[in-house]
């Protein structure tokens, strides 16, 4: 029988001042962990109970430095397998975790091989449950144990499994990361707490204001991330969903090590390998006061991304009915070489028993080559023709034929490059019992076009005739006919129309001071002690420049575009698992022949042009903007420990004051006098103030169950891009309108959609009131947490239409005058977002595990019109077997439908929802001795066809597939 002991020790040897939880130096070596928390506490004078087996050993972390004397209890307990409760100001409470439940006992005659639990996946998870546990917030975390352990192309494919989060993939990988029913928008991101720049979306009209980007990131060299879910002040405003700190890790964060990874990925498609390697380690100094650590990685992949697309929907009028048909129907081949370099530097020093610093630097590249061959079939009011037929559903044209139609043949090439860089320093200076901690950060996103964007056009030369069928293919995910009775692969049946030149730029800086203020404290208040208070504040200069310059490339004198100038790329296997009947390979341009053939008549000879090499236009000018926001807040807050009715409980209360001073500068084109094209620059100056108060408090039930409770009022700001004064025109019409003038006004070209995109400057932030609840309850080898949550947001912001008369410039000279439907953001009213998440983990001794976790969400915005980035239900699944030198995981992720912000149609599209999907990862890891590790990991397992569509499943938008991916590495660790 196991006997116990317990012991108090009361400390005695101290003033009462020191009793208090002040600062103190600790010099105590790992030992056996009585003999050490005794020390402690006579060296701190706290009371300590301690309650464990008598003839169980338990060996303690060593604890030095200047720290609390609860950061040096949780310090040395830290892995312990020991757990423990602060009580009071000056008490703590310390007991051994339940032990795992036998095995059973071998059958006589079996002999068994003794099993060894080797912490992979598990370390992760179970690391991601003590920071949850200990956390003073409702919260979650992914966590990486070990440098370029996290089993995801990303950070945001590693946040999928987490509690309340989903993902949104672009061509095949994570990019953006919704949370709590709310969509990227609403998502707070900074590395290690200080404010990162956002990269913009350079591919298309389309833009994301700040949905930060995830794949901008190597998941390599990070430590994982920390996900706040409820408020506190002294965090950095801007996430109703969450806030989302990415971590790297510190340079005395642990022993020193050098790890080296190199690997193959391989796209199931493409078939082509792409390296992947990394290196990183940590010195540290033999007295422990200083430490450095740094990184390199480089990542690289070769996707296809078939599309079969409908380019929007127009009325038309067929046999006297008023009906939706699809403006035409696409389908595109891209291809897209991904190339991910990251460089990680940092260092911390304890400079003095009172004064530690520390320094982040992290500099991320993201380039993609993007190349994508495109035929068009038009439709629209091609089906009101005699000799057209068309089969109707539900208002909808699904299904047509047209004898004498448009074929358009467009090639699309660009090189995006999207650089972050982040620098931050840190200190945390200790006087008396006071902390005083500066930060000051410093953060850059550039996203360019190094190869601007460049649209090469061909068009059949006589009517051709076709048909398409999707009758059934937002249930199949496939079109069942896509046919014409054209040549495709014939060159000589289509002339060349236009190349068009987009070059784009856009820069985001960020310079942010913030300081923090704490100091221990001892005030009885009832039945509750406050314990701790912390005041500070943060001056922050945002800013983004987004340059953009739209050209007509011409031919150099003597060039001729020949037919030489389309070649046969396009293969019939591309399209089989997305159109049953389709037309097979086609005829594409060649690339480099353009380049030699064309420029930018007086203005530059190469088309290879940066936006500030070009004289803005007009239109330039209308599309460019710049905004720019100062931010200054102030907080308070107050921590609290106590005991009513027999349960222990703690939390915080705090207030955060935050204004916010935005001025917006951008231009509109309207005729002058002369009847030439006029620039009218346009500026606006807001400024807003926001109180925010919050409250969080958790309850300990039992042992190993814990309520919480918390309350707060949060703030988003609106996008950067809702609020640009920018006026842009479909690109199409532009064109259109560029070559044909006032014809085009008067009879439009099929496929010219008169529509636009715009900013409001003088939109109001969202702002929310939050109640959250969660249970969470921790047992022997595993946890369950349950949360529920409810977000009322005011001011919510929508598109509103409206007709507005732009002023367009020609290739002729005069300016001619369109009413075009604008879509400009609005503040609309109140939107509301509740739910239910669930989290699971289980841990058996026979080796096998799970990780589940699921996210119901029921929520509208004003009107009952669904919110961007939110999908009903999302869950993961992830199951995993650990024994021995092997590991092994999957990873089952799904959410149905959302509506999304990332229309990959270049905008215009007014509801532009991703469907249903699920997406099935493996990786499967082997110890192979002297600190290797053989990984192999394989995502999209199930080959899953993306779908989109315009309110409903009728209005199909796109089909796309990009296929598995495989990736092998070799891992040293020393």
């Amino acid at each position: 029988m196991v006997a116990a002991l317990s012991f108090l020790t009361v400390g005695g040897w101290t003033s009462s001042a020191e009793a208090q939880e002040g600062m103190r130096d600790f010099d105590i070596p790992a030992q056996d962990a009585r003999r050490a928390l005794v020390q402690l506490c006579v060296s701190a004078g706290c009371e300590l109970a301690f309650v464990a087996p008598a003839d169980e050993l338990r060996l303690s972390r060593p604890v030095r430095g200047r720290m609390s004397w609860r950061a040096a209890v949780r310090q040395m307990l830290e892995g312990t397998g020991l757990r423990h409760r602060f009580i009071g100001a000056r008490g703590v409470r310390i007991w051994t975790e339940a032990p795992a439940p036998p095995e059973p006992a071998p059958l006589p005659a079996a002999e068994l091989e003794s099993i060894t639990v080797v912490g992979r996946w598990s370390e992760q998870i179970e690391e991601s449950l003590r920071r949850k546990q200990a956390a003073d917030v409702i919260s979650d975390s992914a966590s990486s144990t070990r440098i370029g352990e996290l089993p995801a192309a990303n950070l945001a494919e590693a946040l999928q499994r987490v509690p309340g989060v989903a993902i949104e993939r672009e061509v095949g990988e994570g990019q953006f990361v919704s949370v709590r029913g709310l969509g990227p928008l609403f998502q707070s991101v900074t590395l290690n707490g200080a404010p990162v720049a956002f990269n913009e979306n350079i591919r298309n009209s389309t833009q994301s204001g700040r949905q930060f980007r995830f794949r901008a990131l190597s998941a390599d060299l990070l430590a994982g991330a920390q996900l706040t879910k409820s408020a506190t002040p002294d965090l950095i405003e801007g996430g109703i969903g969450s806030n989302i700190d990415i971590e790297t890790i510190g340079g005395l964060d642990g022993d020193p090590f050098v790890s080296v990874r190199g690997g193959v990925a391989v796209e199931a498609r493409t078939r082509r390998p792409e390296t992947d390697i990394s290196v990183a380690g940590r010195l540290v100094s033999g007295d422990g006061d200083w430490g450095l650590v740094g990184g390199m990685s480089q990542e690289g992949r070769s996707v296809l991304y078939d599309r079969f697309q409908v380019g929007r929907y127009t009325a038309v009028r067929i046999d006297g009915e008023d009906v939706m048909a699809p403006n035409d129907v696409r389908t595109t081949v891209e291809h897209e070489d991904r190339l991910r370099r990251s460089v990680f530097l940092g260092g911390e020093w304890r400079a003095s028993p009172s004064v530690r610093l520390r320094f982040d630097g992290l500099v991320s590249t993201f380039d993609n080559t993007i190349r994508e061959d495109r035929i068009a079939y038009g439709l629209g009011g091609l089906l009101e023709a005699a000799d057209a037929t068309a089969f109707i559903q539900d208002g909808v044209v699904t299904a047509a034929s047209v004898q004498a139609g448009t074929i358009d043949n467009n090639t699309e090439f660009s090189e995006q490059a999207h650089l972050n860089v982040v620098a931050s320093g840190v200190a945390t200076v200790t006087v008396g019992e006071w902390t005083l901690k500066p930060r000051i950060s410093l953060s850059r996103a550039r996203s360019r076009l190094d190869t601007p964007l460049e649209r090469i056009s061909f068009r059949a030369t006589t009517p051709p005739a076709y048909g398409f069928d999707v009758r059934d293919a937002a249930s199949d995910r496939q079109a069942a006919l896509l046919e014409t009775d054209l040549d495709l692969t014939d060159a000589s049946a289509f002339a060349f129309k236009r190349l068009g030149v987009r070059a784009i730029e856009s820069v985001d800086d960020d310079l942010t001071a913030l300081v923090d203020v704490r100091r221990p404290v001892d005030v009885p208040l009832g039945v509750m002690d406050l314990v701790d208070v912390r005041f500070g504040g943060q001056i922050s200069d945002r800013s983004r420049d987004y340059q953009r310059r739209d050209r007509e490339a011409s031919l150099r004198t003597g060039a001729e575009v020949t037919s030489a100038f389309l070649v046969a790329r396009v293969h019939d296997g591309v399209f089989n698992e997305l159109i049953r009947r389709h037309s097979g390979r086609w005829a594409a341009a060649d690339f480099d022949l353009f380049q030699d053939a064309f420029l930018i008549l007086g203005e530059s000879d190469t088309l290879s042009v940066d936006p500030d090499a070009l004289v803005p236009t007009g239109a330039d000018l209308q599309n460019s903007y710049a905004v720019g926001e100062r931010v200054g807040a102030v907080y308070g807050r107050a921590d609290f420990e106590g005991q009513a009715a027999g349960t222990p409980f703690f939390g915080n209360l705090g207030l955060r004051l935050v204004t916010t001073r935005t001025e917006v500068n951008g231009a509109f084109l309207n005729a002058g006098q002369n009847g030439g094209a006029a620039i009218r620059p346009v500026s606006h100056a807001g400024s807003d103030t926001a109180l925010l108060p919050s409250l969080n408090i958790a309850l300990d039930v039992d042992e190993g169950r814990r309520l919480r409770l918390a309350a707060s009022r949060t703030m988003t700001r609106p996008s950067l891009a809702d609020l640009r004064l920018a006026t842009v025109p479909a690109s199409s019409l532009v064109s259109n309108i560029y070559e044909r003038g006032q014809a085009e006004i008067d009879a439009p070209s099929p496929g010219s959609i008169f529509t636009g995109v715009g900013g409001n400057p003088d939109l109001s932030p969202y702002m929310s009131t939050n109640l959250d609840a969660s249970f969470e309850w921790s047992f022997p080898q595993g946890a369950l947490s349950v949360a529920i949550f409810h977000k009322a947001i005011d001011d919510f912001i929508g598109l509103v239409e409206a007709p507005e008369v732009l002023v367009f410039e020609t290739r002729a000279g005069p300016l001619v005058r369109a009413e075009v439907l604008m879509s400009r953001p609005a503040n609309l009213g109140r939107a509301t977002s509740r739910g239910l998440e669930i989290g699971l983990h289980r841990r058996l001794s026979s080796g096998f595990g799970l990780w589940a976790s699921g996210t119901f969400t029921d929520g509208d915005g004003p009107g009952g019109r669904s919110l961007a980035g939110v999908s009903r239900l999302a869950y993961s699944i992830n199951p995993f077997f650990e024994r021995g030198p092997l590991a092994v995981g999957l990873s089952w992720s799904w959410r149905s439908a959302f509506r999304s912000e990332a229309d990959m149609q270049g905008g215009g599209v007014s509801d532009f929802t991703v469907g249903a999907a699920g997406y099935l990862d493996v990786q499967a890891s082997f110890e192979i001795g002297s600190g290797g590790v053989l990984v192999i990991a394989a995502s999209n397992l199930t080959d899953t066809t993306d779908l989109a569509y315009e309110h409903d499943t009728r209005r199909l938008l796109q089909l796309g597939r990009v296929g598995p991916s495989v990736t092998a590495s070799l891992r040293w660790a020393l």
